[in-house]
């Protein structure tokens, strides 16, 4: 009778502790790991994307602005936060150019990225989903020659352009790079042709694709190129080697005043996690926004951090002559169109945008929403 009763109580706890167990599955866990987004987020080596490695650096210290980065693994990993709350995982994944950044977005291997507005529009141009958040500098690409060059200014570089026999060699870092975009259209307003045809010897100027930015000076000590144009801090690093020194701050090309405030580096992501993760792309712009304002404003600590980050010495990181700022300015917004026009008669678009006027294709090219949202705050 007593092992009878024993089964009828062990049979009725057993069908409670289904039900509990039924009921609680039911339930959501709140702030479980399966419901934080894993993001990766691309960038080069180069203080034009400072504002990311101060973000990064910086951590905690930001978080009085409501968000900010907390690190797990220095220099890698990070959970992005706003306020208590951990909003999204973050790997950081360095990348070698903004071409490669942006093929990386288009192959699903990276979410978000910091590359040239130049690469991120003729990336769209051939249809990879993603969208223009905001600009994370401006300015800050220099023209480099062998430091025993006669050349010291523009004047001395084209007389020596025009004089040789052979066209002049200009490397650059990335098809799709400001400072080559930059350079080419400035070439058209001084009356200098160019090429990527090596067998093409009427040109003036011929373009060598160095393959990233590592190549950059090495391609000077070689002789492989004559000159070329790149990111901070290369050209900066390439007098403080003793290797080249710097022809002219580009945005001082002639006609002087047009390429100021030139856009060079901007924040993007894809349009998929623009529509499943609004709140996170607004909050990372927002913490993009308070790096990018705090390397303006200590701009010998941003170096330090720079330098730390990248390996290059804290004297050429400190020579950069950059402008940090998300605000898509007016200025900016139309220099953007210069970009688009620069890419056109380069033949590189050939897609989308090609036949199209800049003033028809704002729209596919950027978002504002979420950085103009934490510019307000």
């Amino acid at each position: 009778m007593q092992k009878t009763k024993f089964k009828i109580v062990l049979f009725g706890l057993l069908i409670l502790s289904m039900i509990f167990a039924g009921c609680s599955s039911n339930e959501k866990p709140t702030n479980s790991k399966a419901e934080i987004p894993n993001l990766k987020v691309g960038y080069i080596f180069t203080n034009h994307q400072t504002p990311l490695m101060v973000a990064a650096e910086k951590g905690e210290e930001f978080k009085e602005n409501g968000v900010y980065l907390k690190e797990v693994v220095e220099r890698q990993k990070y959970t992005l936060m706003k306020n208590d709350e951990t909003m999204a995982n973050i790997e950081l994944v360095v990348t070698k150019s903004g071409s490669e950044t942006m093929t990386m977005m288009g192959q699903g291997h990276i979410d978000m990225g910091l590359a040239s507005s130049a690469a991120c529009i003729t990336a769209i141009d051939k249809g990879t989903k993603i969208k223009i958040l905001n600009p994370v500098h401006t300015e800050g690409i220099g023209l480099v020659v062998g430091k025993e060059s006669p050349i010291n200014n523009w004047e001395d570089f084209k007389k020596s352009v025009k004089e040789g026999d052979l066209p002049f060699k200009v490397g650059y870092h990335s098809p799709t790079s400001a400072p080559v975009i930059l350079f080419e259209a400035a070439l058209n307003d001084s009356g200098l042709t160019g090429t990527y045809n090596p067998e093409d010897m009427n040109a003036d100027i011929l373009f060598v694709d160095l393959k990233g930015t590592s190549n950059l000076i090495p391609a000077l000590t070689s002789k492989q190129v004559d000159a070329w144009v790149g990111p901070s801090p290369y050209p900066e690093l390439s007098v403080t080697e003793d290797i080249g020194k710097i022809v002219l701050d580009m945005k001082h090309l002639p006609p002087e005043g047009k390429w100021y405030d030139f856009p060079c580096c901007v924040a993007s992501a894809t349009e998929e996690v623009i529509e499943k993760n609004p709140e996170i792309v607004e909050a990372f712009s927002k913490v993009l926004t308070i790096a990018a304002d705090y390397s303006e404003n200590h701009k010998e600590e941003a170096a330090k951090i720079t330098a730390e980050f990248t390996g290059v010495s804290e004297e050429a990181a400190k020579m950069a002559t950059i402008k940090y700022t998300t605000n898509p300015s007016e200025t900016w917004v139309e220099n953007v169109g210069l970009i688009v026009d620069a890419l056109r008669k380069a033949n590189k678009l050939s897609d989308a945008f090609v036949d199209e006027e800049y003033e028809n294709i704002k729209e596919k090219i950027y978002d504002f929403s979420f950085v103009n949202k934490a510019l307000e705050k």
